[in-house]
This record gives C-alpha cells, sequence and structure tokens, in this order.
C-alpha cells in the first residue's frame, strides 16, 4: 500500500448508482404493529349493516367503507390510467411484431433475478427475512416474480421498439468514443473518510480505522464488506463510498491523485490525507487501454441504440404507432364514473 503526503486539491467523488428497492422496508413499517383491520367486525351503524357497504376502518370520526375502498381501486387500477397503460402496450406489441421483433428469455430471467436480489437481498439470510416482511402482507416470493416478469418484459419490447427506430447520429458515436476508448481510463473505487468534528480522543482511533481498512482492501476484501465504523465513533463518521471511470486528462490537475494511473490493478493507493477534509483511498479495479475510433464505431453504435429509452422518446414512438393503427375508448368504458 502506497503512502503519500496530504494534498491541497479536491476530488470529486462520484457514487455508486444504485437500484434502490422500498418494498420491503415499507412492508415492515406496515406490518410492524397488530393489524387494526384484520378480525375486526363492526356491529351497529348503517354503515356496519349493510354487508354492502361494511366499514373497515375508523380514523378519528371518519369512517373508511369497502365502498371507499372499492372506488380507490376502480379508479386507480381499472380507471383511465389503466386503460391508456394497456393501450400502449397493445400498441407496442403491435409494432414489435410487425418489425418482427421478439423477446430473449434469457434477458427476462436475467433482469428478473437481479430486480429481486436488489428487493430481497442476494445473501440467503437477508431473503429470509425479507420473505418473512413480505408473507405477512399475504404474498409470496413467486407473486413478486410474477409481477417482475410482466414489468420487464414490458419495458424490454418497449426498449426493443424504440431501438429500432432510433438514428443514430456520427456526433453521438464520436461523443461517447471521446468518453470511452479515446484514451486510457480506469475504474477506480474510492472511499472517503471526512475528518468532521473529531476530538482528540478519536483522532487516533479514525486514523487507525483508515489504515485497518486499506489492509484488507489490499487483500481483495469487497468495499461494501470493509466500511463496519469501529466501536468509539460516532455515526456521522461513516465513510463516503463511490466508483468511477477515470481518464487521464481528467486528473492532469492532480499530480497525487494521477499515481492512480502508476499502480498496478488490485494495488491500494493512499491513506491519502486531503487537508480540510479527510482520509482517502483507492483501489484500481481495472485497466482499458484506448482503441481506435474505426475499431469500436458499431460497437459503440450498438450501445447508444441499447440505452434505455427516454420517457420523450416513448411518448414520440407512441404518438407514430397511433397515426397508423387506429385506437377508440368505448364511452361505455368507465359506468361508474
Amino acid at each position: 500500500m502506497k503512502n503519500y503526503p496530504h494534498y491541497r486539491t479536491s476530488i470529486l467523488s462520484k457514487g455508486f448508482i444504485a437500484f434502490v428497492a422500498l418494498l420491503i422496508p415499507l412492508i415492515g413499517c406496515s406490518s410492524s404493529g397488530p393489524n387494526p383491520v384484520a378480525g375486526r367486525q363492526v356491529r351497529g351503524g348503517a354503515a356496519g349493516e349493510d354487508t354492502g357497504n361494511r366499514v373497515l376502518a375508523r380514523v378519528g370520526r371518519q369512517e373508511i367503507s369497502s365502498a371507499d375502498l372499492r372506488s380507490r381501486i376502480l379508479a386507480r387500477y381499472y380507471g383511465p390510467r389503466a386503460l391508456n397503460g394497456l393501450i400502449r402496450e397493445a400498441l407496442f406489441v403491435t409494432e414489435a411484431e410487425r418489425l418482427g421483433l421478439r423477446l430473449d428469455p434469457e434477458e427476462v430471467s436475467q433482469q428478473v433475478e437481479s430486480k429481486l436480489d436488489s428487493i430481497l437481498g442476494s445473501t440467503s439470510e437477508s431473503r429470509r427475512r425479507s420473505l418473512l416482511k413480505l408473507r405477512r402482507t399475504g404474498l409470496g416470493e413467486m407473486d413478486l416474480r410474477k409481477e417482475l416478469v410482466s414489468e420487464v418484459s414490458q419495458a424490454l419490447l418497449i426498449q426493443k421498439v424504440v431501438s429500432a427506430r432510433r438514428q443514430v447520429l456520427e456526433d453521438q458515436i464520436l461523443d461517447r468514443w471521446r468518453s470511452t476508448w479515446k484514451e486510457r481510463r480506469r475504474r477506480v473505487e474510492h472511499l472517503a473518510f471526512p475528518l468532521g468534528d473529531l476530538n482528540e480522543d478519536e483522532i487516533p482511533l479514525h486514523e487507525d480505522w483508515v489504515k485497518r481498512t486499506g489492509r484488507l482492501l489490499e487483500r481483495g476484501v469487497p468495499m461494501q464488506e470493509v466500511q463496519e465504523r469501529p466501536p468509539g465513533l460516532r455515526a456521522s463518521f461513516a465513510p463516503i463510498s463511490g466508483e468511477a471511470w477515470m481518464r487521464e486528462s481528467e486528473l492532469a490537475g492532480h499530480p497525487l491523485f494521477f499515481k492512480v494511473f502508476e499502480v498496478d490493478s488490485g494495488e491500494v493507493l493512499g491513506p491519502i490525507l486531503e487537508e480540510n477534509y479527510g482520509w482517502h483511498l483507492f483501489r484500481v479495479v481495472e485497466e482499458r487501454l484506448a482503441r481506435p475510433y474505426s475499431d469500436v464505431r458499431e460497437e459503440l453504435k450498438t450501445e447508444i441504440l441499447s440505452l434505455p429509452p427516454s420517457d420523450a422518446e416513448i411518448l414520440a414512438v407512441e404518438e407514430s404507432i397511433r397515426m397508423r393503427i387506429p385506437v377508440r375508448v368505448e364511452k361505455s368504458a368507465f359506468p361508474w364514473q
């Protein structure tokens, strides 16, 4: 592990872009206490006597009835918004058939498994805990998997249709080459340890923690497993982690930071002390050498075509499909409105 003195330049940390699933935490919150509705039998009162419109809950003086719930469900899942979603899906399915596009079952399966890992956790223990919370709502893994298959399939189908209609300009390919293969680049993991308002008693503990973390990184321990805060340090001193591809030209103004291009892949750079901020550790994950534009042009074009479509792209394609395929919503589609 290479050690260098502190430096005065500021380093921009690029954080991970992660898929954040809120489903399980929400389930945990909603099921942490007794269910005020389950098992309740309402006696007396007009709403309670009418079996077609039972009181499901009371909030102060306000009663929430089965009719209220039914109206909300109809509006949200069977109203114009839901119908528009089905119409859009039908339009894109028809267009995909016209273009001869097909979904790859393996691609769907891979994305579903990835999303399941993000929601339930990738370890057996985290998945077990998440499934227990899920079952409290009357759902299971198969219910979640079924919804994800539907969601992923629809998203991939829309992406394939939009990609097939994309016009990729030469300038777009050139811009992508300049940000990728034009020069040597390295994927670097970064851990920052802000000093914050450390008191004198905490400074040695903090510095020792940084050094021990560096030794763990040298041994190849994954980034997410080395960030546990030692006893005696406040929660505000949790490290900041990030990972990014870095090009040589981006680091030309940072001589010490440029040393990430002088160490071998897998090697750890640091600890480095940034004045008025804190400590930094860097680990070089991999390197990619520059490649001529002519060698990678088609590869870059394919990447651009495969990018997830923006909302504006989807709407534009949908409008163009509607110009060829008539859509008529029956006046009697929503009789309850």
